[in-house]
């Protein structure tokens, strides 16, 4: 199974990184919000899985991302910039609402990767085991590495995103931010289609596919959705996968939802905004 997970110097924090969710690597997770140069989602780099590979993104207009293969010198990002291997350079235009700059991107293989924007570094784990220690730049003491299910975590930290119970008020606070944010809905309805028509082993449709059928600034947009409902319903993330069953079980999500979600795309296909929305997010469909 594809494994992402991020130690984060800035934060002293782990991050695992969800297979159908952007993680951005902004401001917070870099910096711990210390440093306001760094930009906020979508103006900044990020990974996402694609075609059964991980790959690091970028839409930040002031800092290149370098990436070098983790070695024994310091993670800092002075030895990142030196070591680096592959260089994103900053976006060529400047990322707006509605004109996303030239995206640049690059496929990483497994292994351990170091990553730096600005002055801050991060240190990348793909499909290989994560050191099971606080800090996974300092000597090991015993050399153990951990268990899948214990990748995603600080040592001593509690456990999060298994089996937790949605919070006592989460269905009336989602019923009502669903209907304070239209797009929101239908963008989830939209991406969630497959099982609100109750297909057999129902699957999300891409985030770039619903992000171009209702006009949407980008993927990203869609990933934000799904961050903002589990922080409503579980009040963290990791319930990806619980999501959709949440929503249709408490009538969140309906029929109609998605029947007003398809009119919406049909209306953008038929007036020429799907393909602008093509053209600007560079998107080419996969045969």
């Amino acid at each position: 199974m594809a494994q992402l997970v991020i130690w984060s110097p800035g934060c002293r924090e782990w991050l695992n990184c969800q297979l159908d969710e952007i993680t951005w690597l902004d401001r917070q997770l870099l910096s711990a919000g210390k440093d306001a140069t760094l930009h906020r989602p979508p103006r900044c780099a990020g990974f996402r899985y694609v075609s059964h590979s991980w790959e690091l993104f970028s839409h930040d207009t002031t800092y290149q991302v370098f990436v070098s293969p983790a070695s024994e010198t310091p993670l800092n990002f002075e030895t990142v910039q030196a070591e680096a291997r592959h260089v994103l350079p900053a976006a060529l235009s400047r990322y707006e609402q509605h004109a996303v700059g030239l995206e640049s991107v690059l496929r990483l293989e497994s292994g351990v990767w170091r990553v730096s924007v600005g002055k801050w570094p991060l240190q990348v784990y793909i499909d290989v085991p994560v050191p099971r220690r606080q800090d996974p730049t300092a000597p090991a003491s015993n050399g153990q590495l951990t268990t899948l299910e214990e990748r995603t975590r600080v040592p001593g930290a509690p456990v999060r995103g298994r089996g937790a119970p949605p919070v006592p008020d989460a269905v009336p606070d989602v019923r009502a931010y669903l209907e304070r944010k239209g797009e929101a809905r239908m963008a989830m309805a939209y991406y969630y289609q497959n099982f609100i028509r109750g297909a057999v082993a129902a699957q999300a449709i891409p985030m770039i596919e619903v992000a171009i059928a209702l006009d949407l600034t980008g993927e990203g947009a869609v990933s934000d959705y799904k961050k903002e409902l589990q922080r409503l319903i579980w009040h963290e993330q990791g319930h990806a996968r619980e999501l959709a069953e949440f929503l249709l079980a408490n009538g969140l999500l309906t029929k109609a939802d998605l029947d007003l979600s398809e009119k919406v795309a049909a209306a953008n296909e038929a007036s020429g905004k799907a393909q602008s929305a093509r053209d600007r997010l560079r998107y080419r469909q996969r045969k």
